[in-house]
């Protein structure tokens, strides 16, 4: 898959002066890097590591976490490793870090880094599984049972295989050294394995000779070519975190990066830019609001480690952050906003396929989450007064993030408002301004349709990021804001604005060149009924105005749709036992039902794309959906309902 030069083209675009110029000095460094790197076996003397990290006693190690630990040596030495938490591989022994083993292809390549694009791999082939290897997350597991366990056989393997992975990657050779956020998280994540390996009493001749030959050319790279400009996003908070931690477990190492008080500068910085006062993410992505705050936590307590201490508004913009991770987040059946692969830093969960609904349960409550609170401790205190706004009696608004969440009864409601994205190129961003994701007793019935992948397949990536996919009400004939490409849009829309029209009601509106479009989403709880009743309405203006909107709503598979043999535009649907009532106002002109729900669908996509979803990265799956479409003026708002289905007969 190649970009072309009209993707290159708009890129540039993106960028102001100054980045440009510094594009050039990049690429220069990398010619020049590829031809002569540094010789990293100068100046890279033995010495005793620092103080992080500090690991917890290991006679009040959990029950859950002995037992984790225990399947898990077992599940990775034979090879059944899972990518992104879910996505079952198997790999050889040793691992071949070259190849994607979801898509079954081998990139063997023995050219530099700088010369390769990772961007443009055989169909069907996505650089992420490849870098997913190497993130070392099961080498970190056979570390931790190492030492938790006394299993002395994992320490060896997860040695051996590090020792294979340098043989196999030298500096700059290969997939590996494509991504300087790639080597910021390897840092980490050597740095639990150097910790946990030295405290079990691992050979001290193979860790130092690993750390003498891993650790500089890391160090050296990440902070050579680490992110900046329009190409920041939770890139450079990865690489900061890295580089940070890097330089408190091996302090003597450190000529090889930047001087600690440097790093710890730019990383408050990143801190306070990618999130918001209010504690959201930036990059409107919700995956990324707890990966881009455990890069942060690892990093804080380096630093805590090394005695130093992050400013306050920076600790204070951590603990929003938290809590906004916990007010919009649902602890099960997650459906995340915006672009997310699923991705973790560091296995301090005790069971991968749950991570997500364990550092929920951290941050809400930390006994009741094991193994997080085992290995970390306990959570950042939340802040009060927190930095939602009240709005009506259950709304809680997210003013600078633009998220909009209600627990009401046994129903959670999620309303975005927010802006496309983040930085000029607004690259994690979906097209989902207005849309409306709905969960009854923490079951999804109406979701966010998801990623899919960032490479493996483009088209069904483009779908998922459309306003087809979501349910904000938009044109179908009006192609803004225009997608340009992987991590690229051509324009912003505006930030959608809100008001609270009533003690039920919440009114959402987006000015669009065509036109505006607005969202009134009024909870009922009377006379019996128990849901949401949502308004929809475009009002056109401007010489290219469409006649009418649409709006799509998905619902999560598995959900099993039955009309009323009375009204045609009157549903019950039911999803894992919780059974609802939509109901569609005859106001809406045409009305076109998908009922198939797919359980799996192959990778990549070769036939429709409608009703396709993707709750983790490379998982996709297929609901049912309601296509709805408007034409002509209105003197009133379209009208869906959302209800608690109490009848006896006529449900599925």
């Amino acid at each position: 898959m190649s970009h072309g030069l009209a993707w290159y083209w708009h890129r540039l675009r993106a960028m102001r002066p100054a980045e440009i110029r510094e594009r050039v000095a990049q690429k220069l460094r990398k010619r020049a890097d590829a031809r002569r790197p540094p010789d990293f076996g100068r100046n890279t003397p033995s010495a005793p590591p620092g103080p992080w990290p500090r690991l917890p006693d290991r006679e009040s190690c959990p029950s859950s976490v002995t037992e984790a630990l225990q399947s898990d040596v077992i599940t990775v030495l034979a090879g059944r490793w899972r990518a992104f938490g879910h996505l079952q591989i198997q790999v050889d022994d040793p691992p071949q870090w070259f190849t994607d083993y979801a898509a079954h292809k081998d990139l063997p390549t023995a050219r530099p880094g700088f010369h390769l694009n990772h961007r443009d791999l055989p169909a069907g082939a996505d650089i992420k599984v490849v870098w997913e290897l190497s993130r070392w997350q099961p080498l970190v597991r056979l570390a931790q049972a190492a030492w938790a366990l006394g299993d002395r056989h994992a320490g060896e393997q997860c040695l051996a295989w590090l020792e294979h992975w340098r043989r196999q990657n030298p500096a700059f050779i290969g997939w590996n050294w494509t991504s300087a956020l790639e080597s910021g998280i390897r840092l980490i994540n050597f740095a639990w394995i150097d910790g946990l390996l030295t405290a079990a009493g691992a050979d001290s001749a193979s860790l130092d000779a690993l750390r003498r030959r891993l650790v500089p050319p890391h160090l050296w790279y990440t902070w050579r070519h680490r992110s900046f400009g329009s190409s920041a996003n939770n890139h450079l908070l990865g690489e900061l975190a890295g580089l940070v931690v890097a330089s408190v477990r091996w302090p003597s190492m450190t000529s090889w990066g930047a001087p600690l008080p440097d790093l710890q500068r730019l990383l408050e910085a990143e801190i306070l830019a990618q999130f918001a006062p209010d504690g959201g993410n930036r990059e409107q992505a919700l995956n990324y609001q707890l990966f881009s705050w455990e890069l942060s936590w690892h990093a804080r307590s380096a630093l805590a480690a090394a005695g130093r201490s992050l400013s306050p508004a920076v600790e204070e913009r951590l603990r929003r952050a938290a809590d906004f991770f916990v007010t919009t987040q649902v602890a099960e059946d997650a459906w995340d906003y915006g672009d997310s692969d699923s991705a973790t830093v560091t296995p301090l969960f005790a069971n991968e396929c749950r991570a997500t609904t364990e550092w929920y349960t951290w941050f809400a409550e930390a006994p009741a989450s094991p193994a997080l609170h085992w290995w970390l401790g306990e959570p950042p205190e939340p802040i009060q007064p927190p930095a939602c706004v009240r709005a009506g009696d259950d709304w809680l608004v997210f003013p600078d993030s633009g998220q909009a969440v209600c627990w009401s009864g046994d129903w959670q409601a999620r309303f975005d408002l927010s802006p496309l994205g983040y930085l000029s190129t607004a690259a994690h961003g979906h097209l989902d301004a207005l849309h409306l994701s709905l969960w009854l007793d923490g079951v999804a019935l109406v979701i966010d349709p998801g990623t899919g992948a960032y490479y493996g397949d483009v088209r069904l990536r483009a779908w998922l990021a459309s306003w087809d996919a979501h349910n904000g009400p938009h044109s179908g004939s009006v192609d803004f804001p225009r997608r340009l490409g992987p991590f690229l849009w051509g324009d912003h829309h505006t930030v959608p604005t809100w008001q609270q029209l009533d003690a039920q009601t919440l009114e959402g509106e987006l000015a669009l060149p065509h036109g505006t479009v607005s969202r009134h989403i009024r909870r009922v709880c009377e006379d019996g009924e128990d849901g949401w009743q949502v308004e929809d309405l475009l009002i056109p203006s401007g010489p290219t105005a469409p006649r009418g909107f649409r709006v799509c709503w998905q619902f999560a598979p598995g959900t099993r749709l039955h009309s009323s043999n009375g009204s045609p535009r009157y549903f019950h649907a039911e999803r894992l036992g919780k059974r609802f009532t939509i109901g569609i106002d005859s106001a809406w002109t045409t009305m076109r039902v998908l009922d198939e729900t797919v359980a799996s669908v192959g990778f990549p996509v070769t036939g429709d794309l409608e009703g396709l979803c993707s709750q983790a990265f490379r998982r996709i799956t297929a609901g049912p959906r309601i296509e709805l479409t408007a034409q002509g003026a209105n003197p009133s708002r379209y009208r869906t309902t959302f209800l608690v289905d109490r009848s006896t007969a006529g449900s599925p």
